[in-house]
C-alpha cells in the first residue's frame, strides 16, 4: 500500500518516540488497559495508513503516561504488562522499518 500524502517521517518518528517511553511507565492496571486500547488504535492506523488517526492515537498515548499523584484507595501501579510490551515491541519494529523506507 502506498503512503498517503500526510504520512510523513515526522508522524512515524513521533509514534516511535511515544512507544519507546512506555517501558519506563508505572501505571495502575486500569490505565494499562487504556494504553493497550491505544496501541490497538495505533496498530490499526498504521495498517490502514490513516495518518490522522495515528497522530490522534499517539497524542492520546502521550497524555496517558504516569501521573505523580494516585487516588486514595487506587490499586498499586506496576510496570508494563507483558502483552502490552509485546504489542509495543511489534509496533516499534514496524514503525522503525517504515521510517527507514521514508
Amino acid at each position: 500500500m502506498e503512503p498517503s500524502e500526510s504520512w510523513d517521517a515526522e508522524t512515524v518518528q513521533d509514534a516511535v518516540n511515544a512507544l519507546q517511553d512506555i517501558v519506563l511507565w508505572t501505571l495502575t492496571p486500569q490505565r494499562w488497559e487504556h494504553v493497550a486500547a491505544l496501541l490497538e488504535r495505533i496498530d490499526t492506523a498504521y495498517a490502514t495508513r490513516d495518518a490522522g488517526e495515528l497522530r490522534n492515537a499517539v497524542a492520546e498515548l502521550e497524555l496517558s503516561g504516569p501521573v505523580r499523584i494516585m487516588r486514595i484507595g487506587s490499586t498499586t501501579a506496576t510496570g508494563v504488562p507483558q502483552p502490552v510490551l509485546d504489542r509495543r515491541n511489534t509496533l516499534v519494529h514496524s514503525l522503525t522499518s517504515e521510517r527507514k523506507r521514508s
